[in-house]
């Protein structure tokens, strides 16, 4: 038998091989309970304050676990560079060039610099902070896409054909699926995937992306971003999916979406980067096609705020996919 350990047992592992590697003492540990599964604490130490962050094997159990922890490596190994280049996020700590380090009982984990700054509720970024946070956007797919990284692979989402997509939908009205609510949200992707075509996001760029930029991994201080957090899905990709998450997730609210806000996230972003005309109503059709099969589901956790707030986007994208152009232009 199995016995789950306790996380103040797993910090304790935790502490004692970060002061033999580091020669550094933690203290006062305060767990952040942010994020699903991997446990964090703020830590005192002689050289400032750090973030202690473990990585959860239950978080991975199905997946392929080596391939995990290569993409992890190389998610923090980027995160590295990306401090190293001026991208606000916080500085990951290396011995002996490992960024992820283990525990005598093989807990992996990871030691960073900790960052102030607040996180904010979904929809409730102002056009400043939305300014912000499309400026440093921009730098950090620069930084991404310098040349450092081979972009000769496919890109990490392959889109399915439309016709795969709408079997996918129509299969839960055939397995009696007897949740009235769940099944209405259904029709609405239903409706939305017959007007779709892949010639809308046929023309997204591949690069490298975060892949996982919305409110839980970004911290403000007032009106300026602090931090953008949490590198653990970078990939190569479509950096479009990070201008659509970032604006979902800081504009809208309820079924209210601030336009002045994603608009200010656009203009930040341009100060940086090049942005061609009608790649945000591009970038919104690619994030419904990749996460609407993600949190429109039966099993939803309605405990968790995350899978609440995803859900909700995803119906607000299924249900307005139609006068997306009318509603943004050209933007």
């Amino acid at each position: 038998m199995i016995v789950k350990k306790l996380p103040n047992d797993i910090f304790v592992e935790l502490r004692e091989t970060t002061e033999c590697l580091f020669g550094i003492h933690l203290k006062n540990p305060i767990p952040i309970n942010l994020g699903f599964l991997n446990l964090k604490w703020k830590v005192q130490t002689e050289k400032g304050l750090l973030l202690i962050k473990q990585i959860s094997k239950e978080r991975y159990v199905s997946y392929n676990y080596e391939e995990i922890i290569l993409e992890q490596d190389l998610a923090l190994r980027e995160q590295l560079r990306q401090f190293e280049n001026g991208t606000l996020c916080p500085r990951v700590l290396e011995y002996k060039d490992n960024v992820i380090h283990k525990s005598s009982s093989g807990e992996r984990f990871i030691i960073m610099e900790y960052v102030d700054g607040k996180n904010l509720l979904p929809g409730t970024l102002n056009e400043k902070q939305m300014f912000s946070l499309g400026k440093m956007t921009a730098h950090m797919h620069n930084v991404s896409n310098d040349g450092t990284y081979n972009n000769d692979r496919n890109p990490k989402f392959i889109p399915p054909s439309v016709e795969q997509r709408l079997d996918y939908w129509i299969s839960f009205n055939k397995t009696g699926e007897n949740n009235d609510i769940f099944l209405k949200l259904v029709e609405i992707q239903i409706k939305a995937t017959k007007q779709f075509n892949l010639d809308m996001i046929s023309s997204c760029e591949t690069g490298w992306s975060h892949r996982d930029l919305w409110v839980d991994n970004i911290l403000f201080i007032g009106d300026q971003l602090s931090s953008i957090l949490d590198f653990d899905r970078f990939a190569f990709d479509y950096p479009e999916l990070d201008i659509a998450r970032a604006i979902m997730s800081g504009a809208l609210n309820g079924n209210a979406f601030n336009s002045n806000s994603a608009k200010a996230f656009l203009e930040g972003y341009k100060t940086k980067r090049n942005l061609e005309k009608g790649v945000f109503v591009r970038s919104l059709y690619l994030l419904w096609y990749l996460e609407s099969v993600w949190w429109i589901c039966p099993n939803l956790n309605q405990d968790r705020y995350q899978e609440v707030q995803f859900r909700n986007e995803m119906i607000w994208l299924g249900e307005n996919l139609s006068e997306l152009r009318t509603m943004f232009g050209s933007w």
